[in-house]
This record gives structure tokens, sequence and C-alpha cells, in this order.
């Protein structure tokens, strides 16, 4: 598996190196011929952008090459990071779409996109029109976190619609049908794929992204291969890693990688598994974004993780409350297409009706007491509160899920059993909830 990652990873390399190498003569050509001038300048940037290329550690792009020559600097003076700490000209508009549940994220910046993940199937139309209506026509980026269907379908249906420069993604396979749509797009349309590294930077117009995880790849454990990345523009910055779950923030951790961030999107859609204390901590974010589906059936956003946004003093905002929903860097500042909800009901209660009484000054505890009161202690998957439930039981991997979770309709029959009882006795068999349903 890793081998024929590998071997794919070369074949597309060459197309990196060619169009890295057009963009550098493209500024070279530009530099010769005199023109100096700031729309030359942004043509060289948006051309180094859409060439895809990592920065490597102690290397400069053509870019930044082409833009100290144009200065007047010497091309082997060190340069900071691009889009760190500088005070660019322009925004960057990064946008959380509602796409139920599931993630898709579109970024852009002085007229070059990026889209990270795309929504499960329903939804793949509806980030197609969406971005065609921003007046999108080709993609520098597309990073596929990982191959989830609630993220990896509008993928697919995006790279079939747009022209990509590059698509990033996590080394491992699958065998899904969305993954060989995946696989038979890259394919037909020759996308240059690559498998990034934690520590890669890349630079999409004056903004730039580093990915952050995954470190090591889990071959039991799909969410903690997520591909995550921080993105700066000037001095705002924002964190944004799939499904990652504790095992991979705390991998993130211990690897050194910078993670405060402004904004970040709560992992796996706010799920009790993701978002641990010290990742929060380290983090640090004054804004939260959980992209999650109204009434879904996992719970999501759990109150967990609701209650670590509180106590870290950071905004919330939801998809599943609030839709779509956009943040605009000027690279010192942020703002906002709605404002912050005050609204700390969990997935859960969303789902039951049950009213929201938090307001400005209530606790995330408070309200899911009222809600349990409300319900006469019944929660919305169907079992005695945190007591007892109805489990599908994977027998192969010793997992339990909800009956709702995407994995049971992907288990071979052999496999499956049926549970009704309480998750400390699965538990106690030898059992793991599921990390995408978190039961």
């Amino acid at each position: 598996m890793q081998t024929a990652g590998k071997q794919k990873n070369k074949k597309y390399n060459v197309n990196r190196i060619r169009s890295g190498a057009v963009a550098l003569c493209a500024a070279l050509l530009l530099l010769l011929s005199g023109c100096g001038a700031a729309s030359d300048g942004q043509a060289v940037r948006q051309q180094a952008a859409l060439s895809g290329g990592a920065l490597q550690d102690g290397q400069m792009s053509e870019m930044q090459m082409a833009e100290q020559q144009e200065n007047g600097g010497s091309p082997t003076e060190e340069m900071a990071e691009p889009g760190e700490g500088q005070t660019p000209d322009g925004t960057l508009s990064v946008t959380f779409l509602d796409v139920g549940q599931g993630n898709a994220v579109l970024v852009e910046q002085s007229g070059a996109y990026m889209l990270i993940d795309g929504g499960n199937r329903d939804y793949s139309s509806f980030v197609v029109s969406y971005l065609k209506e921003q007046g999108v026509e080709e993609l520098a980026y597309v990073i596929a976190s990982h191959y989830d269907a609630d993220h990896l379908n509008g993928v697919v249906g995006a790279l079939h619609a747009f022209s990509c420069g590059q698509v990033l993604a996590p080394d491992y396979v699958t065998d899904t049908r969305v993954y060989e749509s995946f696989e038979r797009v890259i394919k037909e349309q020759d996308i240059a794929l690559a498998y990034p590294a934690v520590g890669d930077t890349y630079t999409l117009g004056d903004a730039s992204f580093t990915v952050v995880c995954p470190e090591v790849y889990d071959p039991k454990e799909d969410n903690d291969n997520s591909v995550g990345i921080r993105l700066v523009y000037g001095n705002t910055s924002f964190l944004i890693c799939g499904d990652a779950g504790k095992a991979e923030e705390q991998a993130m951790l211990d690897s050194g990688v910078t993670l405060d961030s402004d904004v970040y999107l709560a992992s796996h859609h706010g799920s009790e598994g993701s978002s641990s204390e010290a990742f929060m901590r380290a983090v640090s974010p004054t804004a939260v974004v959980v992209s999650a589906g109204a009434g879904n059936s996992y719970g999501h956003p759990t109150r967990t993780v609701l209650n670590r946004v509180k106590a870290c003093g950071a905004a919330l905002y939801r998809t599943d409350l609030q839709g779509t929903i956009t943040v605009t860097s000027d690279g010192t500042s942020l703002s906002w297409s709605v404002d912050a909800t005050k609204d700390y009901r969990d997935g859960d209660e969303v789902a039951a009706g049950a009213a929201d009484t938090t307001g400005t000054s209530g606790t995330a505890d408070t309200a899911g007491s009222a809600a349990q009161a409300s319900s006469g202690g019944e929660t919305a998957a169907g079992g005695t509160a945190d007591v007892t439930g109805e489990y599908v039981l994977n027998t192969n991997t010793k997992k339990f899920h909800r009956s709702s979770c995407s994995s049971v309709a992907q288990m071979s029959p052999e496999n499956k059993a049926a549970f009704s009882g309480s998750r400390e006795e699965l538990i106690a068999a030898g059992y793991d909830p599921c990390k995408r349903c978190n039961p």
C-alpha cells in the first residue's frame, strides 16, 4: 500500500517540477522585460500559487525568488515564511459551507482558490454550484483531508467540474466506491497528487499554509490519518484538521508544530473524541466553527466540546444552526458574515427540539440538564442517557456503533451483530466505541 503511494507520488512529482519550471520562466521573462509593476508581481504570485509547489525547510519558492529580485534583494537572502507576520494588501476569505453532516471549506486570496473537503454526496452539487457563483474557474489546491464519504464525495464532484493545480491527500487507501471515484478522476484528468508531510508549506496568493498532521498513519483509524493545515494570512491564522481524533491531536502536540490559531474548525464535527483539553489550550482560538448537520444522529457537537469552547472563551459559530459562514481577514483583524451564536445546545438537544435555555448567561451543562428533564431522561439516540442503548457490533474489528453510523452500512453481514445494553458492558467485553459516531 505504501509502495504504491510512493510510486504515484513520483509520477506526479514530474508534473510539479514542470509546473514550477513554467512559473520560474514566467517570472524571469517578466523581470528581463523590465515589467516591475505591482500587477506583474501579482501575476507571478498567482502563477506560483497555481504551480502547487511545497516549500522545503531552508528553501525559497520560485515566487519568493522572483519577488526578491523584483524588489532589488538577493535571492539568497533569508525570507520570512510567506504570509506570516507580513501586512498584506487585500483580503483572505474562508467560507465554511453548510453541507449537513460533513465538512467543506472554500479559501480565496487574490483570485486563487483552495477547496478543503466537499461534504457528502447529497451536497456535492451544492458545493459545485456555490463555487461557480463565487466565480471560481479553477482551483489552485484541493485538499482531501481523508477518505470518509462526508468529506470526499464533494471533492470528487469539484474535481470533475473545475481544473485543479494540485490535490493534497493522505497516503492510505480504502476499498470504498467514493475512493475509487477519487482515484479515477485524478488519473483521468492527470491531476498532480501529493501526499504531504508535516512541515510542508504551500502558498496561496499572499497566504500560506503548513501541514500539521498526520505525523504517522494508523491503519485501523482513518480519522487519525486526516491531513490538517494551519493557514496564515498576515497576523491571522486558521487551523483545519479534518476528523483528527485525540491520538492525532496528541501526535501534533508531541511534534511541536505551531498550533496557536485565531480560528479553529472543530475536528470531527465537534465529536467527543476530538478537541481535547490539551489540544484546545495549544490552539487557544478566539473563535471555533463547528460543521455539523442540523439534527444529526451523532449528537454533534457534543456537550464536552461545547464546554471546552466556553472554557477557552472562544466565540462559537455553527453551520447546523447558522448555515454557511464566511470569515474575512485583512491580515490584522477578522470579520464574520454572521454574529457568534449563544446557542450551546448539543446535537442531541437540537435533534430533539429542546428549547435553548442557555442565552448569554447560562451554561452548557444547565442546558443539557434541562433537555434531559424535558424528555424524561431519553436521548435522541433512543436510549437512557449515558446508560443503555441499541448498538451494532463489528465482531471482527471489536468496535460498536450507533445503528445510524455510516460504518454500519459498510460492514460485512457475517461481522455484524446487534446489542442492547450499556456501553460499559461492551467496553468491559473488549469492544471499543466507534470514533466516527461516538456511541
